[in-house]
């Protein structure tokens, strides 16, 4: 392999097996890694989910992290630089963390394993942690028709569907703490910040001073799809999650976890399954509010520590990745 001594990665100086070449381009020089698929997810499994993990929850994120990336090769979104991905979160995470043994064998024991509903690959989607329900496919604005095996679902024995569309339904639900699901012992199942309306105001513009918040539209899991904030010159309607938890974020709040723990320094909430109130003023006279929230993530298809829950409890990866994808057969294909 060879060591790429200008980057730097959470286990230090990353090296680089297969083919490596340098591409000059507007904005710098591209480094472009070719390898095998197999190869490849020897360096994305231990970047996505903790080696440490029960070998069936680490087998199901081999065949998630397999069909995903065979998903974006067809994409070709780099055709520019004659690349497919890149190695963040836009894409998997590759490389961030070094080869481990146990991550290494769940790719070799479901080699050329992928997910196939109706025949074909499908886009395999995973998150973190859920608040104990996973969101259709239409989280993101589109037709949920259009991925089937992306479903709303309850973690727990039985796959029930549930609808938490309404507020006070929501609201209800994300303040039950110990609401039972597979993922239910993770910290950020639930979690709440206070934040107050200075900076909301800085971070919502064009309205003057942040007065109210409402979430307006909610899908059947409950997470937020618009959010209406009202202020001192006006108001706003802000629409998909990624929006919504951006605008109610930032790096100075302090979230309280499940687990009592805090977090901190991220400009961006852990999910949209949350819910708003005023919570009085602070010593500023500042308006507050606090918000209740649960899970890390966008909260489609397969949670992470749900799988990891599910195989605590015996369950095998391919049980494991029937229930987060509805409908669907593990096949392999050469």
């Amino acid at each position: 392999e060879v060591k790429v001594s200008s980057l730097n990665r959470s286990h230090g100086q990353p090296s680089y097996g297969g083919r490596l070449e340098l591409v000059s381009a507007e904005e710098g020089l591209v480094l472009i890694n070719e390898l095998y698929l197999e190869d490849y997810l020897k360096k994305v499994i231990p970047s996505e989910m903790p080696p440490s993990y029960e070998k069936e929850a680490l087998k199901a994120q081999a065949v998630c992290a397999r069909t995903f990336a065979y998903m974006q090769i067809q994409s070709n979104t780099y055709q520019q630089y004659g690349a497919h991905v890149d190695d963040s979160t836009n894409f998997q995470v590759y490389n961030n963390a070094q080869e481990d043994s146990r991550t290494s064998e769940a790719v070799d024991e479901t080699y050329g394993q992928m997910l196939l509903y109706e025949g074909e690959p499908i886009t395999t989607y995973y998150f973190s942690t859920s608040c104990g329900i996973t969101a259709d496919g239409g989280v993101w604005g589109g037709d949920p028709g259009i991925t089937p095996y992306l479903k709303n679902a309850v973690l727990q024995p039985g796959r029930k569907s549930v609808d938490f569309s309404s507020d006070e339904a929501f609201a209800a639900f994300i303040r039950q703490m110990d609401y039972p699901a597979y993922d239910s012992s993770f910290p950020y199942y639930r979690w709440n910040v206070t934040t107050d309306a200075g900076i909301l105001t800085e971070n919502i513009e064009g309205i003057g001073t942040v007065e109210s918040i409402q979430v307006t539209e909610r899908g059947l899991s409950g997470v937020a799809k618009t959010l209406l904030v009202k202020g001192s010159q006006g108001e706003k309607t802000i629409s998909g999650q990624d929006r919504i938890r951006s605008a109610l974020g930032d790096a100075r709040l302090t979230i309280h976890l499940k687990n009592g723990k805090t977090s901190s320094g991220a400009s961006s909430l852990p999910s949209g399954f949350l819910t708003v109130e005023e919570a009085g003023t602070n010593e500023s006279g500042m308006k507050q509010f606090k918000i209740h929230g649960g899970g890390f993530g966008h909260g489609v298809g397969m949670s992470q520590n749900g799988a990891q829950g599910m195989a605590r409890e015996g369950i095998g990866y391919e049980e494991i990745l029937k229930f987060f994808y509805d409908g669907v057969v593990v096949e392999q294909i050469e």
